[in-house]
């Protein structure tokens, strides 16, 4: 049987889609990177906005439209938050929620009527990654921080860290298959290892580091207050900053104090602020990204201007913008002054405005630099350099290893940095 899979959302779920991947071709099942011919459709959803449960929603409307004949699964984070729902679309096949990931194949083998029969054989690199290049590895489960409009902790539980045995052990494996770049996700990467003898962030790195041969390893995403300089002294350490991607996404969520305090953040905008200038004091070629909510219970329009006069001053690299979505189940659900949905539409237009600026800004500062590429596609050949900026090779000649040195001419109407190989 051919199984095609599908993510949305976070890199915890692509580490969590890598998984099931893994599993099905050790199982006797074949992954597909066409839909037209697969005998199996898995969705493996988002929830954390309205719009995540409706791109869900739509997608699997569509499969059942174009394929009726297909069996649809669905699973992740929209199912854990409401598999009432999923189930009376009336379309999907095999409902999974997060805490069933775990006995996915049992519970797929039974609804499709397939026996699963144990491969030996080394599983294609490419079909585990989802024709990506880099491996999503999940350091941790759940979260403890129960932000005000996070619906996370409900749909992932409560914070757990992974062993570091476990998380090398998978690592070498896709090491062992082909993978080159590997990103460590979680939702609070920062906090690994408190429920752990004797280990941390920074020991996690560097028994990674000591005990694979990764050639990159990067970070998802860390909170300004869990920096600290034992971590940051790894990307200046000789031995190891070859292989650590200078690429930090921090997140802010919002340029006011008053606003952090009710998400019940645990930074202020004068931590955050600090990190970035240190970070870019101790590692002069790094970037830096953020994600920011827009439009949160309450937000004034001082509020929007202090965030815009934050963003601007900090220059950061690139932002991610999401318009306030009302989760229930959520503190913030229950919050009386919601700002009307025109306001945040406007208030998103401008952010991304200065979005663009600034990430046109950060691409510019490349140009004429050499840096270092994973190719992720051919025609052309395009992929990722270290701090994470989108490269296309414009050069007729193809590149003769999988990480090649190119050197940056200039950016195209895409804001993609193009040039040729070094």
């Amino acid at each position: 049987m051919n199984v095609y899979i599908e993510t949305h959302g976070c890199k915890l779920n692509i580490a969590d889609s890598q998984k099931i991947s893994d599993k099905l071709l050790s199982s006797g099942m074949e992954i597909s990177n066409n839909i037209k011919d697969s005998d199996i459709y898995v969705l493996n959803t988002c929830t954390v906005t309205k719009s995540a449960d409706k791109k869900a929603r739509n997608k699997l409307r569509s499969i059942k439209k174009q394929n009726p004949n297909i069996h649809v699964v669905a699973t992740g984070c929209y199912v854990q938050r409401d598999k009432k729902e999923i189930s009376e679309l009336g379309i999907v096949n095999t409902i999974i929620n997060n805490e069933e990931k775990d006995n996915f194949l049992d519970i797929l083998s039974k609804d499709v009527k397939f026996k699963f029969d144990k491969k030996l054989e080394q599983n294609n690199i490419d079909n585990i990654l989802l024709g990506r290049t880099r491996g999503s590895v999940a350091i941790q489960k759940g979260c403890n921080q129960i932000c005000s409009y996070c619906i996370v902790p409900k749909v992932r539980g409560r914070e757990e860290s992974i062993s570091p045995e476990s998380i090398i052990n998978r690592i070498n494996y896709l090491v062992d298959r082909g993978c080159l770049e590997v990103v460590l996700t979680g939702t609070q990467l920062g906090t690994y290892g408190y429920d752990l003898d004797n280990i941390n962030l920074t020991k996690l790195l560097l028994s990674i580091l000591n005990n694979t041969k990764i050639r990159r390893l990067r970070l998802s995403s860390v909170q300004p207050h869990e920096f600290n300089d034992d971590l940051l002294n790894l990307w200046n350490n000789k031995k190891y900053q070859k292989r650590l991607c200078p690429h930090f996404h921090i997140p802010l969520q919002s340029g006011s104090d008053a606003i952090l305090k009710e998400m019940r953040r645990k930074y202020s905008t004068k931590q955050f602020s600090s990190i970035v200038t240190h970070i870019r004091s101790k590692i002069p070629n790094s970037s830096i990204t953020t994600d920011l909510i827009v439009g949160f219970p309450g937000e004034t329009n001082l509020d929007h201007d202090n965030t815009k006069d934050l963003l601007m001053n900090l220059e950061l690299s690139d932002i991610h913008v999401f318009p306030y979505s009302i989760r229930p189940g959520t503190t913030a659900f229950y919050l009386k002054e919601k700002v009307q949905s025109s306001i945040i539409t406007e208030r998103s237009k401008e952010i991304r405005e200065i979005a663009k600026n600034l990430n046109n800004k950060h691409l510019n500062s490349l140009v004429n630099t050499k840096q270092k590429v994973l190719w992720e596609k051919k025609s052309p050949y395009s992929g990722y350099t270290e701090n994470y900026s989108y490269f296309k090779l414009i050069s007729k000649k193809d590149p003769s290893q999988q990480i090649s040195e190119v050197l940056i001419s200039s950016i195209d109407n895409e804001s993609n940095l193009v040039g040729i190989l070094n």
